[in-house]
């Protein structure tokens, strides 16, 4: 089985069925039990703190339904294991070295990202177009 991670922007894109084809075909494998998809909790954060600010509480809804309808949607925690991966990126952001971080230790296909900073880097493999 596949196994990608997203980052915040990706699954606010995929919620709002605005995704490219690449990442949107991505996105469809968790559904057929074909991939995993993880996303960091960092960013599970950075969505419900947008959508708070937004009132798009339909959005966090929407979010919380995926995660926990679909079994191989999963959040992935910040925890030490992530933590001790930092000193293997040079993503300067801390959200960033989390959620490449977050793919070094799944060792995930892809990290679903427009993102052009991690692209950039070239550490992980990059789904978007």
């Amino acid at each position: 089985m596949k196994k990608y991670v997203s980052d915040a922007v990706a699954f606010l894109y995929f919620l709002l069925n605005k995704l490219p084809r690449t990442a949107d075909e991505a996105f469809k494998q968790p559904e057929n039990e074909e991939a995993c998809i993880y996303l960091p909790t960092i960013a599970a954060a950075e969505l419900y703190y947008l959508f708070e600010r937004k009132g798009w509480h339909e959005c966090w809804a929407k979010l919380k339904s995926v995660m926990l309808s679909v079994a191989t949607f999963k959040y992935y925690p910040f925890n030490g294991q992530v933590l001790d991966f930092f000193k293997y990126t040079r993503a300067k952001e801390i959200h960033d070295k989390i959620i490449v971080s977050t793919a070094k230790v799944v060792k995930a296909d892809a990290l679903i990202t427009k993102d052009e900073a991690l692209r950039k880097l070239g550490e992980v493999s990059i789904i978007w177009e």
